[in-house]
């Protein structure tokens, strides 16, 4: 059962048929401007979101142990 508004709204999908021929049209700076403005949104919901910084802290962690672990083997192997 569909539910009839008293103002027609454009279906999904028309819609984003709309956008793609709009954004088809763009020159190849708009395009990367584009690309660019996604990025910076990315980044900016990352640090947003205070899990950047612990991301960052996990891999240097992670960094490090590697770093800690490949001392003691060539300690154990090469020195033999």
């Amino acid at each position: 059962m569909a539910f009839q508004l008293a103002i027609p709204f454009p279906s999904e999908a028309e819609a984003l048929r709309k956008n793609a021929q709009a954004e088809q049209r763009w020159t190849a700076t708009q395009r990367l401007s584009a690309v660019v403005d996604v990025l910076a949104a990315g980044e900016a919901l990352s640090h947003a979101g205070g899990v950047r910084e612990a991301q960052l802290q996990y891999h240097l962690s992670l960094e490090e142990d590697w770093r800690r672990r490949m001392k003691e083997f060539i300690k154990q192997h090469v020195a033999s």
